[in-house]
């Protein structure tokens, strides 16, 4: 089976960044500040343009937020312009000083090789089945130390976002809003722009461990932190062995939907909290880890058999 590698080079010019001297992985770490700045300035101006036409006192902060618990779909919608405009459009603006001239959509493997479908099921079945672990790695985060003002405001946004989740005829907005704009958004950013970045500045598997890092770190829950950096990893190592963006973001789909999915069926879910002393169904877990194990070590296989066969096909 042929398979689209990663260790052919782009061209023999180089980017922009290249030409110049400008550390590609470097370059990214900077974007992404510079993205979350943007991303709360969109947000912010969205909420004021927001304000003007729901608040009597635009200036009136306290009544404004009341308004946006309220209103579900201005929450959604500053939530979504901001990774549409920089997640997204912004960073396929950076990728041109990042890209040999004309290989952005390679650069980001924004592409459909042949075998793209069978990577698309592995990416599902890893991402359902890592929920056991996903779980443990939440219950382990409660063990480490949260400041005071950060566990507040996490509370504050879980509070807001389960009242947004538990508003009536919220399934297909929620599935929009949370599940598709992020899992395209947010996919172009961290496993196209800041992982291939990180690819070419250092070895592979830093890269994929440091881009799931600051994908978890970008959320700012220190709470879910380790939950949130493990998908993040597990969904670079997927683009990865793919050379493909499309797995990533249907698990990125399939993980986000499936929970709002599951908080509709089950609205009880989002009154639980999983702190040091939740009692966990232990056997479950382990057992869903063990497979998940399995299913890695299956999927490692899979990518270097047809990583050989494409080398062998080359050279032939």
């Amino acid at each position: 089976m042929l398979v689209n590698t990663t260790i052919i080079s782009d061209s023999t010019n180089g980017s922009w960044y290249e030409r110049n001297g400008f550390n590609l992985g470097i370059m990214a770490i900077i974007w992404v500040f510079l993205a979350l700045i943007a991303f709360n300035i969109v947000g912010g101006l969205v909420g004021v343009i927001a304000a003007v036409f729901l608040v009597d006192d635009p200036t009136n902060i306290e009544a404004l937020m009341q308004v946006l618990s309220e209103q579900t779909t201005v929450f959604f919608w500053i939530n979504t312009t901001g990774q549409i405009t920089v997640f997204a459009l912004g960073s396929l603006l950076v990728t041109r000083l990042a890209a040999d001239s004309g290989g952005r959509r390679r650069f980001l493997r924004l592409q459909i090789n042949s075998d793209t479908h069978k990577y698309v099921v592995w990416a599902i079945l890893l991402t359902i089945v890592a929920y056991p672990a996903v779980i443990f790695l939440g219950w382990l985060n409660a063990f480490l130390p949260v400041p005071e003002w950060m566990a507040e405001m996490q509370q504050s946004m879980d509070e807001m976002i389960a009242k947004l989740l538990g508003s009536e005829h919220i399934l297909w907005m929620g599935l929009f809003h949370i599940g598709l704009v992020p899992s395209i958004c947010e996919e172009i950013m961290y496993r196209g722009y800041v992982q291939r970045s990180l690819e070419k500045s250092c070895s592979i598997w830093i890269a994929i461990v440091v881009s799931g890092l600051i994908f978890g770190a970008y959320h700012l829950q220190i709470t879910r932190i380790l939950p949130l950096a493990s998908l993040g990893i597990l969904f670079a190592y997927i683009t990865y062995a793919s050379n493909s963006l499309i797995p990533a973001m249907v698990a990125h789909l399939v993980n986000n939907g499936g929970q709002i999915i599951l908080s509709t069926i089950y609205p009880e879910i989002l009154k639980q909290e999983l702190n040091a002393d939740a009692d966990l169904p232990w056997v479950l877990i382990l057992l869903g880890v063990l497979l998940l194990i399995i299913l890695l070590i299956l999927f490692h296989k899979r990518y270097f058999a047809n990583l050989t066969t494409s080398l062998i096909n080359t050279s032939e």
